[in-house]
């Protein structure tokens, strides 16, 4: 039990740390975000092309850019995020038990809240540009990451009841 609670708390923590880098990350300014990504980008591109040099993503830079950016920057980086959140509510003692609906909603409408404040929060800084479609670019990361972390535990949960109802 002791351990379960550590492990809550461990979750949430890295969730917290999670949450607080992307309304950050959406705080820099156009040019920073840009350069940031652009580095990235970059290194993947050198990366790819180490492995397989007739690649044709060194010849389309912008198009690499703008595919690494959307997938990484917002899908995979909320992702993440909901990766820890899932994990937080479903090492709650009796939380997938008895609280499913709560667990869903709760975690979802916070995804949803984080992927809406920072790209609201983009509106508000120079050479930014909040969207909707960004919007639903990392909510649709969180939701994947989280549902996969849910149903993980969900069904570990009645493989256990079954075995038990079996005896």
């Amino acid at each position: 039990m002791k351990s379960k609670r550590t492990l809550v708390y461990i979750f949430f923590a890295i969730t917290i740390i999670i949450d607080v880098l992307i309304i950050v990350e959406s705080c820099y300014s156009g040019t920073k975000s840009g350069n940031q990504s652009k580095g990235v980008t970059q290194a993947i591109i050198d990366f790819i092309t180490l492995i397989d040099p007739t690649n044709c993503v060194k010849d389309n830079p912008e198009t690499a850019h703008a595919v690494i950016r959307k997938l990484i920057g917002h899908f995979l980086f909320f992702g993440v995020s909901g990766l820890f959140n899932g994990l937080s509510f479903c090492f709650i003692d009796g939380a997938i038990e008895n609280k499913k609906k709560d667990i869903l909603a709760v975690g979802l409408g916070f995804g949803f809240s984080i992927a809406a404040v920072s790209e609201f929060i983009q509106l508000l800084i120079p050479g930014r540009a909040g969207m909707f479609v960004d919007v639903l670019i990392d909510f649709a990361g969180f939701l994947l990451f989280y549902l996969i972390v849910f149903f993980i535990f969900f069904g570990r949960y009645h493989h256990k009841k079954k075995i038990k109802e079996a005896k």
